[in-house]
């Protein structure tokens, strides 16, 4: 059992409780879903959870946190890693090993198991989760998605009592991300691993828990069975937002609270066949940028074959395709990161791209420092960091600023640089619902006289935001076009809402917004 006793927790430096009289207590068994808006405690909480608060993050520390009895203050980090395995949002920051097959062994060797076993719990791990074809790929070969699961193959190997999770889909496709959550389901049903799991898409999630813990300013404001507490809490208020189909029947004043796309048609039949296209039309400018038979490989893997790509001015391209087809590849090379095998990049101006891992663009003592650092123009570093909704954030070290906190600082870092072309990838780790809104709009207003290529697994993010879609696979772009032709025939692409549509009212509605009169 996990238990916590009026636990609070900040950080050295920090001037206000990061968590604050924290009382809870989680049975091994249970599957429970932790929420709140970005900055309102949740990786400090498994942090308490898997000793690395105290044990490596220092700050004042009151109360206590037990877990099956130790208390974690008091027990070393070793003895503590034998009853709780962690995956982190950044798996940069765990992985420690050159091979796959290495990584996973790796933490299976600190405990001491024998030889066979340690080979047992590879295979196992391998899989399970379905990346046995990894088995002696170097990490640094891999894409985010990839060594996200690699990452939670390491952590199940260890047999935990307790499985922690920070946003462990984030950079997944969403059949990828489907197929880690259905293994929590199995791991949690039929072996009795307790899973605590930090997530902002919870159209995934809250269906699948049994209880969810809801964060705000590091004090619990909700615990219970999901569907009741978010019935009673509002969720958009908050910033934690609401699945699709949740949000719908709200709109539309339904008592019952849908958590899947089944409820919500049983719920909303009729008002769905009522539901009308909200029209809106968009101009584009020139070209700005012409990728014509682009070819790239790593050793002996090729990546890229022959990829051909259009971006012009007031345009965001949403690029979408399975983990490991050569997005990142893609962006890193028209950024002049990698050098093209074969083909040409012709572009007009600057391209700059913002990494998965944000914290590879935060150095300063200051998110100030990080985002003012050789920009003259100190109000427009101020104006952008005001849009983005950290400029309060901007005497803080980056250390203390939650994963979503740190993805907006560092897309300001780059953005108040004005490039012609912004690349983003995976932009969304991190946010919260309100966050997402908030970079939609930025991101809209920033295309206007240039053009933005959004890398994401987020589908609503893309719904909302994106112009155009192209999706790769097999090193090329195997089909591209206006979103509303592209995403709403599609099985994977495609928002929780356009599936909801999908037999009744217009198929081309694929966020709320798009709805006439709804808001």
């Amino acid at each position: 059992m996990i238990e916590f006793k009026d636990f609070s927790f900040k950080y050295a430096l920090s001037k206000e409780w990061n968590l604050e009289k924290v009382n809870l207590k989680i049975e091994r068994g249970e599957f429970v879903l932790v929420v709140g808006p970005s900055g309102s405690g949740k990786t400090t909480f498994l942090r308490a959870i898997n000793g690395l608060v105290p044990h490596f993050y220092n700050g004042e520390y009151e109360g206590k946190v037990k877990v099956n009895g130790k208390v974690i203050k008091d027990t070393a980090p070793r003895e503590i890693a034998k009853n709780v395995s962690s995956i982190f949002q950044d798996p940069e920051n765990q992985i420690v090993m050159e091979t796959v097959e290495r990584e996973i062994a790796f933490p299976l060797e600190n405990i001491g198991l024998s030889r066979d076993e340690i080979s047992k719990r590879v295979e196992e791990a391998l899989d399970l989760i379905n990346i046995a074809n990894l088995r002696k790929r170097k990490i640094e070969e891999l894409s985010g998605g990839e060594k996200q699961k690699v990452a939670i193959a390491t952590a199940i190997a260890t047999y935990p009592d307790f499985l922690l999770l920070d946003e462990p889909t984030s950079q997944l496709s969403p059949n990828s991300a489907e197929d880690i959550l259905s293994l929590l389901e199995r791991l949690n049903d039929d072996f009795g691993i307790g899973i605590i799991l930090v997530e902002h898409r919870l159209e995934r999630t809250m269906y699948r828990a049994d209880r969810i813990v809801v964060f705000s300013h590091g004090k619990i404001i909700g615990d219970g069975e999901p569907r009741i507490v978010a019935s009673k809490i509002d969720f958009d208020a908050l910033g934690i937002g609401y699945p699709q189909v949740s949000r719908l029947a709200i709109l539309l004043k339904k008592n019952f609270l849908p958590l899947t796309v089944k409820e919500g048609r049983r719920i909303l039949a009729d008002e769905l066949k009522r539901l009308r296209y909200r029209d809106e039309k968009k101009e584009y400018g020139r070209k700005i940028l012409e990728v014509a038979n682009l070819r790239f490989s790593y050793d002996k893997n090729a990546v890229l074959k022959g990829l051909n790509l259009n971006l012009y001015e007031n345009e965001i391209l949403g690029l979408i395709g399975r983990n490991g087809v050569g997005k990142t590849t893609l962006a890193k090379l028209l950024a002049g990161l990698l050098k093209p095998y074969k083909g040409k990049i012709n572009k007009v101006g600057k391209i700059s791209m913002v990494f998965q891992n944000p914290n590879l663009h935060l150095f300063g003592d200051t998110i100030y420092e990080d985002v003012s650092t050789g920009v003259k123009d100190k109000e427009k570093v101020e104006q952008i960091m005001k849009k983005l909704g950290i400029w309060e954030l901007k005497d803080k070290n980056s250390r203390d600023l939650s994963g979503g906190e740190r993805m907006l600082a560092a897309i300001a870092s780059i953005a108040v640089l004005e490039p012609k072309i912004l690349i983003l990838d995976e932009p969304t780790r991190g946010l919260s619902y309100s966050h997402k809104l908030n970079l939609s709009k930025f991101l809209k207003d920033y295309a206007i006289s240039r053009g933005i290529i959004l890398i994401s697994h987020d589908m609503e993010m893309i719904a909302r935001t994106a112009d155009r879609v192209a999706i790769m696979a097999e090193g090329k772009i195997i089909v591209e076009g206006e979103k509303r032709k592209i995403m709403p025939n599609s099985l994977n692409y495609t928002t929780q809402l356009n599936k909801l549509l999908s037999q009744y009212g217009d198929r081309r509605i694929l966020v709320e917004e798009d709805i006439e009169g709804l808001l």
